[in-house]
């Protein structure tokens, strides 16, 4: 009983263990919808939700450029208050700036990704979906910084719980496009959520545009320095569904698509979490002046252990699970998740160092990276392959190769901390 006490009474594990446990809770729900979901919907349509996800996801990342990871930074809460709304403000243009590009691009826009006729509808929807999400983001940074880790948990469960329902009943009905409307409603009640918890700790603190105009300077490395990169980087994740869609078809998309979430699911299950939660702790040790060694080998250690034990799992077992669970039109997906799976447990280990870079101010290393990681991934596109298990196969040694580079970088940032503290 100690050992277990003295486990979760350590700072990382207390806040983790909100947030995996809000995360865990969002993902059966995901996985519950999705055994309805899977079977009312067709691959095809699935396929075409993948690119339309694709298209919000990248936009998505420079959306606040990037001034949304700045409110956990300042020491000042009227600062980080006033980096709030600069994100509102930002992602609101930007989702303008997308409804007036993809009115006047749409059919150029749609060439070139290869997105089905009948779906284009709905790209209408874009700019909405953008700004919902922009808006949580920034909020969601917010209780970050406040600790609030058990709010931001919540806000998973309370958004999937919405987009399931919707979808669900949307296709019912026999609306096609019901996988769209439950994104809107997901993102709906999570920001709404989100503002509402955030609105709770915001007493007394002012909203100036002189102080606005001060943290956008203070902070401008963020927008100038790692805006591209990350642009670049989301690139990097979602090109592939958008090549596969291009070089193939919407009904391998969605194969694809199913796939690529079900190995996601224990990615941002723990990682992203795990990122929130080592960005808040090494940021607060950095000001310290203490050592951050215990904390990122024991991490590392755990991480590395889960991802072994998810990777030989989904090897073996992985397409006779998936026809069972979904039907037989989806074991294919399984075939997929056997090829990839590898990459996926190392990005699992490597991934949630990722905010080292940006609890030590070193995201000018990490843009280099995602510069490297997204010329990688855009080679994709010019190697020739016969199938889509080329595809894959070259995709796995990208990810690998890339994934190996950051680790090394992020090793590097953390002996250069440790040497700086020691002299």
């Amino acid at each position: 009983m100690s050992i277990v006490k003295k486990i979760f009474g350590n700072t990382i594990i207390k806040n983790l263990s909100y947030l995996v446990t809000g995360t865990a809770l969002a993902q059966v729900l995901i996985i519950l919808f999705q055994l309805i979901l899977r079977r009312i919907y067709t691959p095809a349509d699935f396929g075409a939700f993948a690119v339309y996800m694709s298209i919000i996801g990248i936009i998505a990342v420079i959306a606040s450029l990037r001034y949304e990871q700045t409110i956990i930074l300042p020491a000042d809460d009227n600062k980080a208050y006033n980096l709030l709304y600069l994100s509102f403000g930002i992602g609101l243009i930007v989702s303008v700036l997308t409804a007036i590009l993809l009115f006047v691009f749409k059919q150029p826009i749609m060439r070139l990704i290869n997105f089905p006729e009948k779906y284009s509808y709905w790209l209408a929807f874009v700019p909405l979906s953008l700004l919902l999400l922009t808006i949580y983001q920034a909020l969601n940074y917010y209780l970050i910084r406040l600790k609030q880790f058990r709010l931001s948990a919540s806000n998973k469960v309370e958004r999937r719980i919405a987009e399931g329902v919707t979808q669900t009943i949307s296709g019912y009905c026999g609306n096609q496009t019901g996988l769209v409307f439950g994104d809107i409603a997901g993102q709906s009640v999570n920001a709404l959520a989100a503002g509402l918890k955030v609105h709770k700790f915001v007493g007394g603190l002012k909203l100036s545009w002189a102080t606005i105009k001060s943290v956008a300077a203070e902070y401008k490395s963020f927008p100038l320095q790692n805006s591209f990169a990350a642009f670049l980087n989301a690139l990097s994740l979602l090109l592939p569904t958008i090549f596969i869609n291009r070089l193939f078809d919407e009904q391998t998309t969605g194969l694809f698509d199913l796939a690529r979430m079900l190995m996601i699911m224990p990615l941002s299950l723990v990682t992203t979490s795990m990122g929130q939660v080592l960005v808040q702790r090494f940021t607060e040790l950095r000001n310290k002046r203490e050592s951050i060694r215990h904390d990122f080998c024991r991490i590392a250690a755990l991480l590395a252990v889960l991802a072994l034990l998810f990777a030989v799992v989904a090897f073996l077992l992985a397409p006779s699970l998936l026809a069972l669970i979904f039907g037989e039109t989806w074991r294919e997906s399984g075939i997929y998740v056997r090829i990839m799976v590898w990459a996926f447990a190392f990005k699992f280990v490597v991934s949630p160092f990722n905010m080292v870079f940006t609890a030590f101010e070193k995201i000018g290393r990490l843009s280099v990276w995602q510069t490297i990681y997204f010329l990688l991934i855009f080679s994709l596109i010019f190697i020739p392959v016969s199938d889509i298990y080329g595809f894959l196969r070259c995709y796995l040694a990208v990810e690998l190769f890339s994934y190996a580079i950051v680790a090394l970088m992020t090793l590097k940032v953390v002996r250069e901390y440790e040497k700086s503290i020691a002299d």
